[in-house]
C-alpha cells in the first residue's frame, strides 16, 4: 500500500492533482478541501494517500490530513457511497463539520452537501455514529496546542498557510523535536 507520496507538485486542478516524485509524476484524485490546502505548483508537497485496486482499474486518492483520510475510509463502507461520492461529500464540508453532523445526528446540515438526499444522509449517521464516536486513531486530527503551538500556528495562518498547512508543518517541527514558537515558524518556512 502507497501511505504517502512527497515531491513536487506539478499539475492542481479541483479534482486532481499531479505530484512529481524524482522524476515519476503520481496522479492522485483529491477533494476540494485538499486542493484548497496545496500550495501553488512548484513547491514540494506530501499527501496522505489510499491506493484502491478494483476490477479492472486503479485510482490513487490523496488527503492534505489524515484525519481526512480517516474519514475517506470510513465513508467508503456506507451502503451507497462509493470513492467519489466520498471525495464530494469531503469536497462540500470540512471533516470537522461532517463528524459534528453525523455525531449530533444533523441530517439537515448532511443534506446541505451536494449530492447527499435525505436517505443517504440518514445512512450516514447511522452506519458511521459509532466510528465517529470511537474518535480518530491516535495522531489524526489537531495538533496539541500549548501557548508556544498555538503562537506558532497563528503566526503561520499570517505567514499565507492554510488551517490544516499550518496544523502540518508545526506538527512536523515537533516531530523533529524543534521547541520555541520562532523556531517552529522558521523550521515551517523551511521545509515549505
Amino acid at each position: 500500500m502507497i501511505d504517502s507520496i512527497s515531491g513536487v507538485l506539478v499539475e492542481k486542478s479541483p479534482a486532481r492533482v499531479v505530484v512529481d516524485i524524482g522524476g515519476v509524476a503520481m496522479a492522485c484524485l483529491v477533494s476540494l478541501s485538499t486542493v484548497e490546502e496545496l500550495p501553488a505548483p512548484g513547491v514540494k508537497v506530501k499527501l496522505w494517500t489510499h491506493l484502491l485496486v478494483r476490477d479492472e482499474q486503479i485510482e490513487l486518492f490523496g488527503f492534505a490530513t489524515l484525519e481526512e483520510r480517516w474519514l475517506f475510509l470510513n465513508l467508503l463502507p456506507v451502503s451507497g457511497v462509493g470513492p467519489r461520492l466520498a471525495l464530494t461529500i469531503l469536497s462540500g464540508a470540512r471533516t470537522d463539520d461532517i463528524r459534528r453532523a453525523v455525531a449530533q445526528e444533523d441530517t439537515d446540515r448532511l443534506q446541505a452537501i451536494p449530492r447527499v438526499g435525505e436517505k443517504l444522509a440518514r445512512r450516514l449517521v447511522l452506519e458511521l455514529r459509532g466510528r465517529i464516536a470511537e474518535g480518530l486513531p491516535v495522531g489524526v486530527g489537531e495538533v496539541p496546542q500549548d501557548g508556544g503551538v498555538r503562537e506558532a500556528i497563528q503566526g503561520l495562518l499570517a505567514l499565507g498557510f492554510g488551517r490544516t498547512q499550518a496544523d502540518k508543518a508545526v506538527r512536523d517541527a515537533l516531530r523533529a523535536g524543534v521547541k520555541g514558537t520562532e523556531e517552529i515558524v522558521k523550521h515551517a518556512l523551511r521545509v515549505s
